[in-house]
């Protein structure tokens, strides 16, 4: 498939169903040919504005209170898609938003194709972190809008091209193909699936101590994750026992098992930032051929809620 849409939600609090804006970018072919984004004012129940996700994005209820609702902006949303598939970065966050936020309203899933450009990334790049401003860097282009729907959706858009680009392809599927990710999908009776790597590759069971019964596919499920800083968002506690429910196992010390990282002090790692202690650790076992990555808290909050 040659034109396709990528696609980023910003929330207005924890809760998946409370987007709050949407950027779109549409491609064609080789190239960037349009842009589109609203801000949206989330369903009634799940309207509050949580601080923290306010201090990510900058967005208040101020600023939403004429903004359409979402039954009105998944209409603009599935015309400026005009049926194409669609990319996010960390997709499994952004359909869950428009899932949970249909599911808010009342209102059908709408029939999606979709895939995700994090998970391309790890399979055309060994980097720190697959956060958009990494991914950003290792496909040649400066970055720094995060957290703004419409610059995030073209982030998203220029890592794929990208992608395309260092394997030889010209399209989505052909670059699925070669990297033996598989498409996900949504449909109007609640189907749905995530887009991720089936090829070989460490087993992801469950830890001891994890929930057994946690989905196998999320994005932690299996994996170690250890924390450094203070989480603005919950308490050290809290968080231990949300990776422990999604099916990974926590701790506080980065060992040779560690898979991921979560640099609560120092948010939305950047390409040249001075790294910490455990930072420069990270990064030595990357080196070391280790698979390890750095997320900062945004970014593992949308890991435990996708």
């Amino acid at each position: 498939m040659s034109s396709w849409v990528a696609i980023d939600f910003e929330t207005a609090n924890e809760h998946r169903g409370s987007p709050c804006s949407v950027g779109m970018t549409a491609v064609d072919g080789h190239a960037v040919t349009d842009t589109w984004t609203t801000l949206i004012q989330p369903p009634t129940e799940l309207g509050h504005f949580n601080p923290y996700n306010v201090r990510v994005h900058g967005i208040t209820a101020g600023a939403v209170a004429a903004a359409p609702g979402w039954k009105a902006t998944l209409a603009e949303i599935l015309a400026f898609a005009d049926g194409r598939p669609l990319v996010a970065h960390n997709a499994g966050f952004d359909f869950s938003v428009i899932r949970a936020a249909c599911d808010a309203e009342g209102i059908p899933w709408p029939e999606l194709q979709y895939t995700c450009s994090q998970v391309v990334a790890r399979r055309t790049w060994q980097l720190l972190s697959y956060g958009l401003p990494h991914c950003m860097d290792a496909a040649g282009h400066i970055f720094t809008d995060h957290h703004q729907a419409e610059a995030d959706s073209k982030a998203s858009a220029e890592i794929m091209l990208a992608a395309m680009r260092e394997s030889g392809t010209t399209t989505l599927d052909e670059l699925l193909g070669k990297h033996q990710i598989r498409w996900g999908s949504m449909t109007a009776d609640h189907q749905w699936r995530g887009s991720q790597y089936q090829g070989p590759g460490r087993d992801r069971l469950p830890v001891p101590g994890a929930n057994p019964d946690a989905d196998p596919e999320g994005p932690l499920y299996g994996l170690t994750v250890c924390l450094t800083g203070t989480l603005t968002s919950m308490e050290r506690a809290e968080a231990f026992n949300r990776l422990a429910a999604v099916g990974a196992q926590p701790t506080k010390t980065m060992t040779k098992k560690t898979d991921v990282l979560v640099s609560a002090a120092q948010t939305q790692l950047k390409p040249g930032d001075t790294l910490s202690g455990k930072l420069k650790s990270a990064q030595a076992l990357l080196d070391a051929s280790q698979a390890i990555e750095v997320v900062d808290e945004d970014e593992f909050l949308r890991r435990l809620g996708a």
